[in-house]
């Protein structure tokens, strides 16, 4: 039984998360963080080929760097993974957000085993997110 998924979507981190606060999820590959400003169309061929992409809050600017200050989204694109990646790595983003932030939003998701939909809602403070089915094969 094959445990592939994949998941798709943007969800909101409010209020904007300071990147210098997420730093240590990008270093191991799992979140790419787009430049400041990207337009639309680029940042859609960067979540094709990223899958995991924290995009920048237009309204903080960058730093001296020029690194984005602060995260506004996460955006996902992730054609192929699986369930307890997902979890892991919404569970990493909710941890390092800290509890003065939150999601708004939900991920959709289809099991490409069975074929059934969902959405996927995280949450704050570690937590496991949760899995919803919404349409396919309901059990």
């Amino acid at each position: 039984m094959s445990v592939d998924f994949s998941v798709e979507g943007t969800v909101e981190l409010y209020p904007p998360v300071p990147l210098a606060q997420l730093w240590e999820l990008t270093e191991g590959g799992d979140f790419h963080v787009a430049p400041h400003g990207i337009p639309e169309s680029e940042l859609a061929a960067l979540v094709k080929r990223e899958a995991w992409v924290l995009v920048p809050d237009p309204d903080s600017g960058t730093d001296d760097q020029g690194r984005p200050k602060a995260i506004k989204y996460l955006r996902v694109g992730d054609p192929e993974t699986y369930s307890f990646s997902i979890n892991r790595r919404l569970m990493a983003l909710s941890a390092w957000m800290g509890e003065a932030h939150e999601f708004d939003g939900e991920l959709r998701y289809q099991d490409g085993d069975v074929g059934t939909m969902g959405v996927i809602e995280p949450f704050e403070d570690g937590e496991q997110p949760e899995w919803r089915e919404t349409g396919g094969r309901l059990w």
